[in-house]
C-alpha cells in the first residue's frame, strides 16, 4: 500500500486533478468526508449520505452544488474536507495506493475533480466512516493513543493514515472495487469486440460527433473512395440507460492500453485520433498508429474537432439570427448571490447535423484535410 499524504489547510488540487485526468482507467473509486481540518461534528444533511444511492455520484454532488447546495463556506457543513482517491496497480489489482486531498467544495478544487470523475463514471462514495468513529473503534476513547490521535490529523503518522484507508476500503468499498472490476472487464471486451467485428483499417476518434464530419469531409473533398476502404466509428460502447463507456479522451487512451496489452486483439490496423486540446503524443506501433489534430490557432471554434472549421463559419452563424438562436439558445445561471447570469450553450449534435446534412460545403472541410492524411498515411492499405 502507497499513501500519498494531504497537507493540511493548503488545498490546491492539482495532483488529484493529474492523477484523474491522464490515469482515469487506473481509480477504483474515491471517499468523500466533509469534516473540515479532520474533526467537525456538524450535521451532514440526508442527501449527502444518500448520495451513494446515485447511478453516478459524481454527477449527483455536481447536481446538489448547482442547485446552491454548497453555499455558506466554512458555515456550510460540505464546504470542506478530504477527498481519498483509491488507485489500482494495473499490473496487480490486488495493490492499492491512496491519493488523499484536502479541498473545499468550488470549482477549481473538489468540484473540478467530481466533474472529471462524472465523466468517467468514478465512484465518489459518501457513506463513510469519520476519523472519530475511526479512532474510537480502533483505539477505544479510554486509550491514551485515541486522545492523541484524536486532537488534529497533523498527529497522524503514515502508518494511522494507511490504516485508517484500509479500512475505509474493508467496511465501504468492497462493492466498489467490484465494480471497478467489471467495468475494467467490460472496457477490454468492448474493445476487442470493436476490433473484431470488421477487417477493414479502422479509424477510431473521441467524440459521438467526429465519424459524421470526417465521412462528410471524405465526401465533400473527393475522397469517398476512402469511405468504402476504411470504418470510421467514436470510441465507446452503449450500455443502456442512455449511458456508454470507454467514451472520448479517457475511451481512447483505454483502447491504447488494452490494444498494446493484449496485441492478439489487433486483428485489423487501427488508427486513433485525438482532439488538439489532449495533446497526445503521435505513437507508431505494428498494426496501431495514434495521432493528434494539430490546433488551428486564432480559431473562434477553440475546442474538439469544430476547432477545425475556418471564422467564416461561425460569421456566418451569428450573422442569422435564427441559426443563433438554434445552435448558441441562452441558459440561465445563478450566482452565489442570488444575481442572473445568461450564457450562450453551444448545440453540439444539432450544429453538426445541419452542416453535414444541410450546409454540406466543401470550403467549410478545407483543414480536415490533415486527418485524410492520417489515413492515408497510418492505414497503408488505403488506395488513392
Amino acid at each position: 500500500m502507497t499513501v500519498h499524504l494531504p497537507r493540511i489547510g493548503i488545498t490546491s488540487c492539482m495532483r488529484a486533478i493529474s492523477l484523474l485526468e491522464e490515469y482515469p482507467q487506473n481509480i477504483v473509486g474515491s471517499f468523500w468526508l466533509m469534516c473540515g481540518y479532520g474533526f467537525e461534528d456538524k450535521i451532514l444533511p440526508d442527501w449527502w449520505i444518500d448520495n451513494v444511492l446515485e447511478d453516478n455520484q459524481a454527477q449527483g454532488i455536481i447536481n446538489a452544488f448547482e442547485k446552491g447546495y454548497f453555499k455558506g463556506e466554512h458555515d456550510n457543513p460540505l464546504y470542506l474536507g478530504f477527498c481519498i482517491i483509491v488507485v489500482v496497480d494495473s499490473s496487480n489489482p490486488a495493490h492499492l495506493s491512496y491519493v488523499i486531498q484536502h479541498l473545499r467544495m468550488w470549482e477549481a478544487e473538489g468540484i473540478g475533480l467530481l466533474r472529471i470523475m462524472a465523466r468517467h463514471n468514478i465512484s465518489a462514495h459518501t457513506e463513510v466512516t469519520y476519523p472519530e468513529w475511526f479512532l474510537y473503534e480502533r483505539y477505544g476513547k479510554e486509550n491514551p493513543t485515541y486522545q492523541h490521535l484524536r486532537k488534529t490529523l497533523d498527529h497522524w503518522s503514515v502508518h494511522v493514515w494507511e490504516d485508517y484507508c484500509s479500512y475505509l476500503m474493508s467496511e465501504h468499498g468492497q462493492r466498489m472495487f467490484c465494480n471497478y472490476c467489471e467495468k475494467i472487464n467490460a472496457v477490454k471486451d468492448e474493445v476487442k469486440a470493436t476490433v473484431e467485428k470488421g477487417t477493414k483499417p479502422l479509424v477510431l476518434t473521441e467524440g459521438e460527433t467526429d465519424p459524421i464530419y470526417i465521412k462528410t469531409a471524405l465526401a465533400l473533398l473527393g475522397e469517398k473512395e476512402i469511405l468504402a476502404q476504411v470504418d470510421i466509428e467514436w470510441v465507446g460502447a452503449s450500455i443502456g440507460k442512455g449511458e456508454s463507456i470507454n467514451t472520448g479522451e479517457g475511451g481512447l487512451k483505454n483502447t491504447r492500453d488494452v490494444l498494446l496489452s493484449n496485441p492478439k486483439f489487433l486483428t485489423r490496423k487501427v488508427l486513433l485520433i485525438y482532439d488538439w486540446d489532449t495533446k497526445k503524443p503521435n505513437e507508431d506501433h505494428d498494426q496501431l498508429k495514434i495521432r493528434t489534430i494539430p490546433q488551428q490557432k486564432n480559431r473562434k471554434f477553440k475546442k474538439g474537432i469544430e476547432n477545425l472549421f475556418p471564422d467564416h463559419l461561425y460569421d456566418d452563424l451569428s450573422s442569422d439570427t435564427l441559426l443563433k438562436e438554434k445552435f448558441y439558445p441562452l441558459k440561465t445561471e445563478y450566482g452565489d448571490y442570488g444575481e442572473e447570469k445568461e450564457i450562450e450553450v453551444f448545440q453540439k449534435m444539432k450544429f453538426c447535423t445541419w452542416m453535414c446534412e444541410e450546409r454540406r460545403k466543401s470550403e467549410d472541410f478545407v483543414d480536415f484535410k490533415i486527418i485524410i492524411d492520417f489515413i492515408k498515411d497510418c492505414l497503408g492499405t488505403v488506395t488513392y
